[in-house]
């Protein structure tokens, strides 16, 4: 076996971890009950407006893919697990909101160059282990003229120290694979885009999370 292979193996190995533990718990309700703002913050910031054809990567159950369909977008909503777009159709239904749900990885999206007007992730696409070949996806399904739009975790904030306190805990990742917390820091975003995305506008904001009021968790 050779080297190329047995990495690939570790990256498809790596997806199917990723895949299980988003499946795992109730992060929709951390997304809907804890930073349920950032979605909309983010479709405000990408303009999302009547007609626009929209791409939520890594959308998980819809934070930032139903307000951009409430918004007027035509949106699909994307992402790795098929159990947090499960949770999110229910979602969706109860709002009103009409999107299209489809399973996909990041790195190797299914869908044509230039098919969406907008191409944005919440606190998503960050999590898929190759930083280049995610944000080379989110550039080829763009439309030229068109907006990319992310909202990362930084690794100055709570999450990003939070992963540099587990990572002497955590076994090694495949190679190439880097941290989630890098897509918070604005020149990893440029380098990663480079010279084909223009007018990139940086904005750091905070939130605040008041939700654990007791160590047993969600109220």
């Amino acid at each position: 076996m050779t080297e190329s292979a047995d990495t690939r193996e570790a990256d498809l190995a790596l997806k199917a971890k990723h895949r299980a533990m988003w499946a795992l718990g109730d992060y929709p309700a951390v997304a809907t009950r804890v930073v349920a703002g950032l979605g909309p913050v983010l479709v405000d910031a990408c303009a999302v407006k009547e007609g626009d054809r929209v791409l939520d990567v890594a959308a998980g159950s819809g934070n930032a893919a139903i307000p951009a369909a409430l918004a007027g977008g035509d949106v699909v909503a994307s992402d790795l697990t098929p159990e947090l777009l499960a949770v999110g159709r229910g979602e969706a239904e109860a709002r009103g909101a009409v999107l299209s749900w489809q399973e996909a990885d990041a790195e190797a999206l299914p869908f044509e160059d230039a098919a969406f007007d907008t191409v944005m992730s919440c606190v998503g696409v960050m999590f898929a282990p190759h930083h280049r070949a995610a944000a080379d996806e989110l550039v080829r399904v763009c439309r030229a003229g068109g907006t990319i739009g992310l909202l990362s975790w930084t690794p100055e904030g709570f999450i990003g120290r939070m992963f540099a306190t587990l990572k002497p805990y955590a076994p090694p990742p495949p190679p190439g694979v880097q941290p989630p917390p890098l897509w918070g820091k604005e020149e990893h975003v440029r380098a990663l885009l480079g010279d084909r995305v223009t007018d990139v506008v940086s904005r750091r904001q905070s939130i605040r999370v008041d939700a654990f009021s007791a160590p047993g968790g969600l109220p």
